[in-house]
């Protein structure tokens, strides 16, 4: 294919749709997001097909449903099956595929994620900035050092986690997301110009412990950011839903949780910043109209919102709606607002599509490139997330192998969390599989989730008839892509 594009796809962790100034935040500074959104398309209806890492990337780096490709697991020991990653795809395909930070589709709990054929022929790799700090293999911590940095000197712990986190003074330049900018620029910088080349960032702010420099922190709490979403049915709601299917206790907004939601707000702008300077090297190297730039989250954050912060059991907004923009001038729309629901399995079906990858199989994912056009104004008709047994209930990483039967209530019991989301653009129904209880919201009428109609008899027929399509979606789509061969 003649004058094929480049691509740089950034991805952060655990990012919510409503963080970007542009797009109606007037707390958040986001200038470098802003600017993207005037030169391409922001899709305002993204969502991610897992509230939970390696789930989620899993699906958007093959564009298909965690449960189609055996990767419901946060930390997986293997690779998802039946399935070829879009890196492999575009590098059988002559493209050069590098990688920055996180990719986490396996387990990276000994320092560094065993690989498989990714087609990454740069992999600078690491899981987050306070992990594995004495890890040999921490390409962060190796870059601190030629900096003459001691890592001690930049993080901190309380002794009772294994994971540390920046002091309040850290600088922003000694952060993990400017490390993923000046490893971005070495890989652009050294490529064959003659070779299209495509590279994977993924920063890991604004993932928690929300670690963001005192200053910008006092910043946004002068700005009197608003209180999370809340209000005294969310009790009731999650006493109903079971407290222990998420990360997080039920709690009602405090200080600590203002706190939080101001550093988590500066963490995105640090992203802003570190990203915007990823996009003015590409400018300063007339590198703009021919590279695709793709700007997502794996999954969101509940931020206080209904009682809960981190990630869980839930398919609240907070949680599963994603940002999701991309531009190239030279080929789609620019300031442009997509309304339609997609998903982040169209992420790779488009890639796929716009470079002509006839061998890559998507299935569940579907191509962008008409709504980048602005040539079609619907372009799914529901968007679906899943749950299966990807956290047990204590909130930690594996589960446990006891089946869903009589003490679905006890946390004692061993219980998996499985549920899912159908969403047709209006109406989400979430189903949760083992208790009676469930949610379903207008969320045209109700946007903030504080109605739920689960147990309105009015909507009974509704009711049933979203639950229909929700198992047949489940049924039909999350099944593995096999190939048969021969007939019998």
């Amino acid at each position: 294919m003649p004058n094929r594009p480049n691509i740089l796809w950034f991805s952060t962790d655990q990012q919510r749709w409503d963080t970007i100034h542009y797009l109606g935040n007037p707390y958040i500074d986001t200038p470098n997001l802003d600017k993207l959104c005037k030169n391409g398309v922001a899709f305002e209806n993204a969502y991610c097909q897992s509230p939970i890492c390696t789930p989620s990337r899993s699906s958007f780096m093959t564009g298909r449903y965690p449960s189609a490709i055996n990767a419901n697991i946060n930390g997986a020991a293997n690779l998802p099956e039946h399935c070829t990653l879009i890196s492999k795809a575009l590098s059988d395909a002559g493209y050069s595929c590098g990688l920055v930070g996180k990719l986490h589709i396996t387990s990276a709990w000994d320092d560094y994620e065993e690989r498989a054929d990714d087609g990454f022929s740069y992999f600078c790799y690491n899981l987050g900035p306070g992990h594995h700090l004495l890890g040999e293999n921490n390409c962060y911590v190796k870059w601190l050092m030629e900096k003459k940095i001691e890592w001690r000197d930049i993080f901190t712990n309380d002794k009772k986690h294994n994971y540390y986190w920046y002091k309040e003074d850290t600088p922003t330049e000694l952060r993990q997301s400017y490390w993923c900018y000046e490893k971005a620029v070495d890989f652009i910088s050294s490529q064959d110009k003659e070779k299209p080349w495509m590279l994977c960032v993924n920063c890991y702010d604004p993932h928690p412990p929300c670690d963001a420099p005192s200053n910008m922190v006092k910043k946004y709490l002068r700005r009197k950011i608003p209180d999370p979403l809340f209000s005294d049915k969310d009790i009731g709601e999650g006493t109903k839903l079971k407290d222990y299917y998420f990360q997080s206790q039920l709690t009602k907004p405090n200080d600590d949780i203002r706190i939080r939601k101001a550093s988590y707000y500066a963490m995105v702008e640090i992203v802003d910043r570190h990203f915007g300077l990823i996009m003015d090297y590409l400018m300063e190297k007339d590198l703009i109209d021919n590279t695709i730039v793709i700007f997502c989250s794996d999954h969101g954050e509940m931020l206080g919102d209904h009682g809960y912060t981190h990630k869980g059991c839930r398919f609240y907004e907070g949680l599963v709606h994603v940002p999701l923009i991309i531009s190239c001038p030279s080929r789609f729309k620019k300031d442009f607002k997509y309304k339609g629901i997609t998903e982040l399995t169209d992420i790779s079906a488009t890639i796929a599509d716009i470079c002509e990858l006839d061998g890559f199989a998507p299935i569940s994912g579907k191509s962008l490139k008409e709504a980048l056009q602005g040539t079609v104004s619907k372009h799914r008709d529901f968007v679906r997330t899943e749950y299966y047994g990807v956290l047990d209930e204590s909130g930690v990483f594996g589960v446990s192998n006891e089946t869903m039967d009589t003490n679905a209530s006890d946390p004692n019991s061993g219980f998996e969390s499985h549920a899912e989301m159908y969403f047709d653009g209006k109406y989400k129904i979430s189903i949760y599989h083992g208790i009676e209880h469930g949610e379903l919201y207008d969320i045209v009428t109700d946007p903030n989730e504080e109605n739920n109609l689960w147990d309105d008899e009015s909507y009974l027929k509704i009711k049933l008839k979203l639950m229909q399509k929700a198992f047949a979606s489940s049924v039909v789509l999350s099944r593995p892509g096999q190939v048969r061969i021969g007939r019998y």
